[in-house]
């Protein structure tokens, strides 16, 4: 079955030039970790951890694309830190980053090669037609087990309720070693080209197939000029 992900109108009405993308991988094999990938991520640390400095890192161009999305959006993102944020500045104080599964994992490298967030769910725990909206009271488990307001944020929802953002995940959908499909998203910048998302895309494809098996099945961007 082929998954449906589509920008509500009112989310582009703020931020007209906003664009997620998708990854569905089926049949994988996740294990606990994977030598291979924690050495490349490893490579990957210490490279950031040279290249960037954590007084300039807002204003870094993907950095500040995203914290652009977040402020149209009304997402403060000094207080609601986009992920890919989060990580880089654990790399540059040099705190290390966790090391969940070889899915999640991966997932997280892509996020600290391109910082732009990235969310990845089990795919069969994420019930009909996705959609990436501001939701409007209620709250939620995340992925650290904490009640969170979903008030006024953006999340992608299904017919069960919110289930991801670029800030912090569901638990209800979180993805482990029993997980079988995979959907990764990108939470692209703002003004980030159809191109260049289709690219990450690839490349997170690559990384997720090559670390845990499976098959793509699709790739997709949802957004400006898709609706």
């Amino acid at each position: 079955m082929s998954v449906k992900l589509t920008i509500d109108d009112g989310i582009l009405a703020s931020c007209p030039d906003c664009r997620i993308g998708c990854v569905v991988i089926r049949d994988v094999n996740i294990v606990g970790s994977s030598p291979a990938l924690s050495q490349e991520f490893l490579k990957l640390q210490n490279e950031v951890a040279k290249i960037y400095n954590i007084e300039a890192l807002t204003k870094l161009p993907p950095i500040l694309a995203v914290r652009t999305m977040y402020k149209k959006l009304d997402f403060d993102p000094s207080r609601y830190r986009p992920a890919s944020e989060s990580l880089v500045r654990r790399v540059l104080q040099h705190k290390g980053v966790y090391y969940v599964n070889s899915a999640v994992d991966a997932s997280n490298y892509c996020s600290l090669k391109y910082l732009m967030p990235f969310g990845l769910y089990d795919l069969d725990k994420i019930e009909g037609d996705i959609r990436y909206k501001r939701q409007h009271g209620g709250m939620y488990v995340n992925i650290g087990g904490n009640q969170v307001s979903t008030d006024g944020k953006p999340f992608l929802t299904d017919s069960l309720g919110v289930f991801g953002n670029p800030t912090s995940d569901s638990r209800r959908t979180a993805v482990s070693l029993a997980t079988k499909n995979l959907l990764s998203v990108v939470f692209a910048g703002s003004g980030t080209a159809e191109t260049d998302l289709c690219q990450i895309l690839e490349y997170c494809a690559e990384i997720l197939t090559r670390y845990n098996g499976g098959a793509v099945e699709a790739i997709q961007v949802a957004g400006a000029g898709k609706e």
